[in-house]
């Protein structure tokens, strides 16, 4: 047993063996009081009924005329009985007949009688005293029979007490030792979740209670790593995508700073690529903020969302850099409409349908929106397509493989899978080399 709780489960046997001996001992108590109580009763009637007979013989002697000294050996030995002494004393208190026993009780003996009630019956006598005793030797060798039965079996019983206090404390003992050993795993940081068995009904709110605080440290620990997680990734992704404007804003300063370009079309050149520069991480910033507050576990605010009208909004937001009628809008012929945020769901489709925009340049953008047991956006183009490995990681943060290198943050579709996802769907990338690309978006529809 460890050893913590080893003066617990101690003072707890203790406890246990000490109630079973009090109780053993009220019941032996009791059931041997109500013994010899019954046993001093009959001897009480015994005693009084030899008593009566003995005043009727001694008046039958007087009726004689015999003096109480004739006749008091016989009157003695015709009274005695196996559970009565009768001795006869004359009026000078001397013993005339009848002796006491050997190894009579000395006075503890007689006040052990005298408690349980048993007292000598006085038969007064012409010329002296007749005194009818219950046989005190014999009550006593009771007595000692019934300890020597009672004394044995009360041993084995507090032996018995003593084991099943034991057994009782182990089996009490064993979930507290069972919380205890997972709460020594968590305090070394081992915070996998460990739920303790609920057997033992009498200590099932403490299982049940350190169930609960190990799945709540357990998701306390695995959300704090996954924001931890977030904001490293985070401050990977800004350095990632900062690092090449800034550097080359810097560069231009630099050269701004030295005089290497004095000419008006020069410094309008150098101010003109700062300033684009500075846009595409104003715009990369956006996107990463974007993209940190997605990735949060804070619910989406819900509402119903007309998709149709959702990507007519898309589509004059980008109709300055798609140009006239290149995105081609086919709703669907029913209303439809799906419970999402707004604001993301817009963010979603604007990156997915700018993604298609920017590289597919000479190709139409169709938006297909398709209502039947969910929701289904279809955005495709007939650009050049992408190879199996770009297709494989589209989705990937920064990721800007084969020909979409070199335009973009690469941030776009990743933006656009966490929004789907946050609204409960799906969104799937189709491509080919010289095939075109298709991005199908699949959303539960709204009630």
């Amino acid at each position: 047993m460890p050893e913590p709780f080893a003066p617990f489960a101690r003072r707890l046997t203790r406890s246990y063996v000490l109630l079973a001996v009090a109780l053993i001992a009220v019941v032996v108590a009791t059931t041997s009081l109500l013994a010899f109580l019954l046993y001093v009763g009959t001897l009480d009637e015994a005693v009084g009924n030899d008593a009566h007979r003995v005043q009727e013989r001694a008046a039958s002697y007087q009726r004689q005329g015999r003096p109480l000294r004739d006749y008091a050996t016989a009157l003695a030995a015709e009274s005695s009985g196996p559970r009565v002494n009768v001795r006869v004393y004359d009026d000078a208190r001397q013993l005339l007949a009848g002796n006491r026993p050997a190894g009579a009780p000395g006075r503890l003996g007689f006040a052990i009688a005298a408690f349980l009630g048993l007292h000598p019956a006085v038969v007064g006598v012409a010329g002296g005293t007749v005194v009818v005793a219950p046989d005190l030797d014999g009550f006593f060798r009771l007595l000692e029979r019934y300890l020597a039965i009672v004394l044995p079996v009360g041993i084995l019983a507090i032996v018995a007490a003593w084991l099943v206090g034991r057994r009782i404390t182990r089996q009490a003992i064993a979930p507290l030792e069972e919380v205890a050993a997972a709460l020594r795993r968590i305090a070394a940081g081992d915070f996998s979740p460990a739920p303790l068995s609920a057997g033992e009904t009498s200590l099932r709110d403490l299982t049940a209670a350190y169930n609960d605080v190990a799945r709540r440290l357990t998701a306390a620990t695995v959300e704090r790593e996954r924001n931890e997680l977030q904001m490293r990734q985070f401050i990977a992704d800004a350095g990632h995508e900062l690092r090449t404007p800034l550097t080359i804003v810097m560069g231009y300063l630099e050269i701004l700073q030295q005089g290497v370009v004095g000419d008006a079309a020069g410094v309008r050149h150098v101010y003109e690529t700062m300033l684009a520069e500075s846009r595409r991480m104003r715009a990369a910033i956006e996107k990463l903020i974007l993209l940190a507050r997605l990735e949060r576990p804070a619910p989406a605010r819900v509402q119903p969302v007309d998709l149709a009208a959702l990507i007519a909004r898309v589509a004059d937001g980008l109709a300055p850099l798609a140009g006239a009628q290149r995105i081609v809008l086919r709703p669907s012929r029913t209303p439809c409409s799906v419970v999402a945020d707004e604001n993301e769901l817009y963010e979603a489709l604007k990156n997915v349908v700018e993604n298609a925009v920017r590289y597919a340049p000479d190709s139409p953008i169709a938006v297909e929106v398709a209502c039947d047991g969910q929701a289904r956006i279809v955005v495709s183009d007939r650009g050049p397509g992408m190879d199996p490995q770009d297709v494989e990681h589209a989705f990937d943060r920064f990721y800007r493989g084969g020909a979409r290198s070199g335009e973009g943050s690469g941030l776009g579709l990743a933006i656009a899978k966490r929004a789907i996802e946050r609204a409960g769907g799906t969104i799937a990338l189709h491509s080919r080399p010289s095939e075109g690309t298709a991005v199908t978006i699949s959303l539960p529809r709204g009630s």
